[in-house]
Order: structure tokens, then C-alpha cells, then sequence
């Protein structure tokens, strides 16, 4: 009798050679408009720090075009996180006395987020950060993908 260490080995030696059989035959999948796309803009990647003294607001923006992607996560350090208010959101730029678009995507008090937006609509797209604390804070933003300052 093989000791369960060795019986381990050989349950997955086995699904292994069973997988490998099983593998020979593919189904070509169709590729769908929202799977990949070819993106004209050059990869950048930011580490940014947003010192917010007590009681300040202000937004960090990005201008991306319409489909451009990103991936974010930002943090804070502070002693009461639900003091920070953030709020992720876009808008397109206005010109005269046309009305602008504004898309909402979200807003909490949780001290930190991870997440990705690809752009519905050219414009800037960015986190409106409120401190009501009485605390200086910095917010660490990290971004990668397809924007411009």
C-alpha cells in the first residue's frame, strides 16, 4: 500500500496524463468586439503621492479617450480611513454652453481601492479626494494602462 504522500504523487501524476489526453481536441471559440482590441497610445505606468492637508479636497485627473483602459489601486495611511472621502468618476470637457457629461463609477470612505475603467467617452477620468480629517494625509495612487495628464 502506497503511503498518502505517495498516493498524492500518483492521483496527480494521473490527472495529469488524463488532462494531457482530454487536451488534443480544441473548439474553436469565436472572438468577440469586447475580448482585444489593438491600442494606438503607448503603456505608461504613474506612482503618484497626493499629500491632502486636514480638511482639503482636490481631484487627480487623467485624459483618456474613448476605450482607453487603466488599472489603479490607491491607499492611504491614516487613523481613521472612512474620513477620506473618494469618489472615481468622469466627464468630458465642455465647450460653451453645450452641457457635459459626467458617469459616476464610485465613491465610499474605505481608505483604499483597486480597480480598472475603460473610458466610456473621451474626456478626463479621475478620484475626487475629500480629507475631513484633522490629520495631513498622503494618498498613494498607482495607475497603468493608456492615459495622458
Amino acid at each position: 500500500m502506497l503511503s498518502r504522500p505517495d498516493r498524492t504523487v500518483a492521483i496527480l501524476l494521473l490527472a495529469g496524463a488524463c488532462s494531457v489526453a482530454a487536451a488534443a481536441e480544441w473548439v474553436d471559440a469565436p472572438l468577440s468586439p469586447e475580448t482585444w482590441w489593438e491600442q494606438g497610445a503607448e503603456w505608461k505606468t504613474q506612482t503618484v503621492d497626493i499629500p491632502l492637508a486636514a480638511g482639503m479636497a482636490l481631484e487627480h485627473m487623467l485624459r483618456m479617450n474613448e476605450g482607453d483602459m487603466i488599472v489603479y489601486n490607491w491607499t492611504v495611511a491614516m487613523d481613521e480611513p472612512a474620513l477620506l472621502t473618494a469618489e472615481f468618476h468622469g466627464h468630458t470637457e465642455q465647450a460653451g454652453d453645450e452641457p457635459g457629461t459626467v458617469m459616476f463609477y464610485t465613491k465610499h470612505k474605505d481608505g483604499k481601492e483597486s480597480g480598472s475603467l475603460r473610458a466610456p467617452f473621451t474626456g478626463v477620468h479621475g478620484w475626487y479626494l475629500n480629507n475631513e480629517s484633522e490629520q495631513d494625509i498622503v494618498v498613494r495612487l498607482e495607475v497603468a494602462g493608456y492615459f495622458s495628464e
